[in-house]
């Protein structure tokens, strides 16, 4: 402890200049590190933090210059130090001009999706206090990303990113894993057209990975591409925002006037979407194809890139701060801005600006498609996919409401949408990429819904009264289906 002091003493001492500071981390004893390193970040007065950080950001792969190469010598002394490098790395290299396309998040990111290693003291903490200084001084060029994540979703991709080019998306970062339906020659196909940034996110699947929140982690404390992004809206293909017709259907707009009353996050409630009588897919819009059946309180999120180093599905990971500035889209403050409080999730009343078109469930074929893939549960990857009955309560809804009305709120935008899909269609590659997606939609598809049926009559977890509704569906499926 006396030892720790000492050192605790030099490096205080050495506080008021970057170098000097550095200086004094090295000649600290490799266990000390990881505890002064975290220290010192939080002691530097600002101007010398900057300083310091940016003896990390210099080209650390040419190490030129003694102060980058003991800079180096540090972050090699680090736990993670090596995927720190790269990072930094790869900040450096993108503000002087290199642009990707194709990324990969692979198993050695792994770790980014399991959450007791991401704690106080972990090197992913370390990591991402460095990075999160580095990346706060970035000055965006654009206004508003999408980060999404995705698997075997081909069938929705082109209608989902003419929809959201429609209301002001600029740039769309999609995270994939583990993919069967085709999609990965779309993806490649879009991405080498700067339409998107196309992230493999497969790894090696380790058990309780959130593979989602591997995604956020990454892009949000990795990759520099999305910092020349003001705002940051997290997605997934089933979802769909819709700004309201008095701002012309734009989302931009309405984050300009909430970062003007001080947000920093913004929540958008959820409105459910269900089959509206659907039995198969059909090459329509969801916007057309399915109806309106519930407000729902969730919420998803839109906050500033360069001031979150992680998120979940609806709201950013503050981090070391617990409480920020997070109003509503209509420009309410948003349960006080606790990230620590489990109703942060979820809206006090519907949002009016703007709503998130949540298209859970679609078609009797697409649901059971979307439920053969596995959920985000926390029990690893899905590797071989089957149809499962795990979430009781949503086969229930699905059967109860599967005939109801409701309103079609996003036809205005339809014929704005199909006129984007036809102009990403007509890129090289695209159309016949999707051809190959919908070929093994319908021939994979067709397993899962027989796989459904025999689950329903053996199941005892589930009820007489939703098994013959069930069972009655999938009848009425193979006769539209030709199925015998």
């Amino acid at each position: 402890m006396g030892d720790f002091a000492e050192q605790f003493g030099i490096m205080l001492h050495a506080r008021h200049d970057a170098v000097a500071a550095l200086h004094a981390l090295l000649s600290a004893p490799v266990c000390f590190l990881p505890a002064l390193f975290d220290i010192l970040l939080t002691i530097l007065r600002p101007d010398v933090l900057k300083a310091f950080v940016a003896l990390f950001t210099t080209d650390l792969a040419r190490a030129v210059d003694p102060a980058t190469r003991d800079a180096l010598r540090l972050l090699a002394a680090l736990p993670g130090g090596k995927w720190i490098a790269s990072a930094l790395q790869d900040l450096h290299e993108w503000k002087n001009g290199r642009i990707r396309a194709c990324l990969k998040a692979d198993e050695s990111y792994d770790f980014l999706g399991l959450h007791d290693q991401r704690g106080p003291g972990s090197a992913y903490h370390l990591g991402s206090r460095l990075l999160g200084e580095a990346r706060r001084a970035v000055v965006p060029n654009h206004k508003l990303a999408v980060l999404a994540t995705a698997r075997d979703e081909g069938l929705y991709l082109l209608e989902w990113i003419a929809h959201h080019r429609r209301i002001g998306v600029e740039q769309f970062f999609i995270y994939t894993n583990d993919l069967t339906d085709g999609s990965e020659v779309m993806l490649q196909r879009l991405a080498d057209a700067g339409e998107i940034v196309w992230i493999d996110n497969t790894g090696a699947a380790p058990a309780r990975i959130n593979m989602q929140d591997k995604a956020y982690y990454h892009a949000l404390t990795i990759v520099p591409e999305l910092l020349d992004y003001r705002w940051c809206l997290v997605l997934d293909l089933d979802e769909m925002v819709l700004p309201g017709a008095h701002v012309d259907y734009s989302l931009p707009p309405l984050l300009e006037a909430r970062e003007h009353e001080g947000a920093e996050a913004v929540a958008i409630s959820w409105r459910v979407f269900n089959s509206n009588g659907h039995l198969t897919w059909a090459p329509g819009l969801s916007s057309e194809r399915f109806v309106e059946t519930e407000r729902h309180p969730l919420i998803k999120s839109v906050f500033r890139t360069g001031l979150f180093c992680g998120a979940s599905a609806h709201h950013p990971d503050g981090k070391n701060r617990r409480v920020i500035p997070f109003l509503t889209i209509d420009g309410e403050r948003h349960r006080d801005g606790d990230l620590g409080e489990h109703d942060i999730n979820f809206a006090v009343r519907p949002t009016v600006n703007a709503m998130i078109c949540h298209y859970h469930v679609r078609s009797l074929e697409e649901y059971v498609w979307k439920f053969a893939r596995g959920e985000n549960d926390g029990n690893g990857v899905l590797k071989i996919k089957h149809f499962r009955y795990n979430n009781p309560g949503i086969f229930n809804l699905f059967t109860t409401r599967f005939d109801a009305g409701g309103p079609k709120p996003a036809l205005p935008l339809a014929e704005d949408v199909r006129r984007g899909i036809r102009r990403l269609s007509r890129l090289p590659g695209v159309a016949k990429a999707h051809e190959e997606i919908e070929r093994r939609f319908a021939e994979q598809s067709r397993d899962y819904v027989e796989q459904s049926a025999a689950i329903m009559k053996e199941d005892d977890r589930i009820d007489v009264e939703t098994r013959e509704r069930w069972c009655a569906l999938v009848a009425q499926w193979r006769d539209m289906r030709g199925v015998s």
